[in-house]
């Protein structure tokens, strides 16, 4: 069972989980708004509305930032494989030219023991 409680939510094995950033937001908003119009004979719509715009428009750059986050990493990640298949295939090429020279030694070892300098 899950049972409201101020500033969170509370189960009923006593954990409180954290309020999110925009209910936070949301609730600062409201209060600002309180304290500065003392004037109850406002249109409410129109208060109500200038907050939802602007917690909106927070949410929009918080999406935009992480976008613009994500787009980084990917951008890492592509480097990061480019230059790991940079890597590899430079790797590839030295362990066959290593295999290349072995089985030269090999053969000149081959052909001097067969000469009977060996």
């Amino acid at each position: 069972m899950v049972v409201k409680v101020r500033g969170g939510v509370m189960s009923t094995d006593g954990s409180t989980n954290n309020v999110t950033a925009i209910e936070i937001d949301m609730r600062d908003a409201l209060r600002t708004r309180k304290s500065r119009s003392p004037d109850v004979s406002r249109d409410a719509g129109n208060d109500y509305s200038g907050l939802v715009t602007g917690i909106s428009i927070r949410s929009i750059q918080e999406i935009d930032h992480l976008i613009e986050g994500l787009q980084g990493l990917r951008h890492k990640l592509d480097s990061d494989g480019d230059r790991l298949h940079h890597d590899i295939v430079q790797h590839a090429a030295f362990s066959q030219s290593i295999v290349d020279l072995t089985k030269i030694v090999s053969d000149g070892m081959a052909s001097v023991s067969k000469s009977g300098g060996v």
